[in-house]
């Protein structure tokens, strides 16, 4: 893996409180601008190619804002020969890193050694260790993929949820009810096929 692709993973993938608007919306991927997940439907609201490695493309609900989202979808694609493997234990390092002054992050990670895939299910908070201001709970699916066109890397396909203020207590009690139930939907969702022009 070049050190570039290895910086790129380290600044980008963690995901969680980076999000921002942005004027010009651009499809990369060439896929619908509406995903139905969960009975949801989602709009891509927001994508970024920072560089020629990296892709990404984030999905919300009509109604909610990339600064304040319940929900949100996101497809990542990186080019590399590395394997998905990777990219998930990038993100444990991060994670732990996180630990140190996040009291709520934690993840679980859970392979499915037949098709060699990955799903990383953490959470995180921001605010004050007294007062929180939200609390997101990300689930991950690391897939080693090949695009329409023959690009080769590892795609990531991913459901952010949050919770606000004086919400945060029952939100985290439904992450912690409805977990499996959640990443089983995940693992099974169709990941739309992409191809990078």
């Amino acid at each position: 893996m070049s050190r570039l692709l290895y910086l790129t993973i380290l600044l980008f993938s963690l995901g969680g409180f980076t999000t921002k608007n942005k004027d010009e919306v651009k499809n990369f991927y060439g896929t619908h601008e509406t995903l139905t997940f969960d009975k949801v439907d989602f709009k891509l609201s927001a994508s970024y190619h920072p560089n020629e490695h990296y892709y990404k493309q984030e999905y919300i609900p009509s109604g909610e804002s990339a600064d304040h989202f319940n929900s949100m979808l996101v497809i990542d694609f990186y080019i590399t020969e590395a394997p998905n493997k990777k990219l998930a234990e990038l993100k444990e390092k991060e994670l732990d890193e996180r630990k140190k002054t996040d009291a709520v992050a934690n993840y679980e990670q859970f392979e499915n050694t037949a098709l060699g895939e990955y799903i990383l299910d953490f959470i995180l908070s921001d605010g004050k260790a007294d007062k929180l201001n939200v609390v997101e709970h990300n689930i991950y699916h690391y897939i080693n993929y090949t695009d329409k066109s023959g690009h080769k890397g590892i795609l990531l396909f991913g459901i952010s949820k949050r919770g606000y203020g004086d919400g945060i207590t029952n939100f985290i009690k439904s992450v912690k009810e409805n977990k499996i139930d959640n990443i089983n939907k995940l693992s099974a969702y169709p990941v739309p096929k992409i191809e990078i022009k």
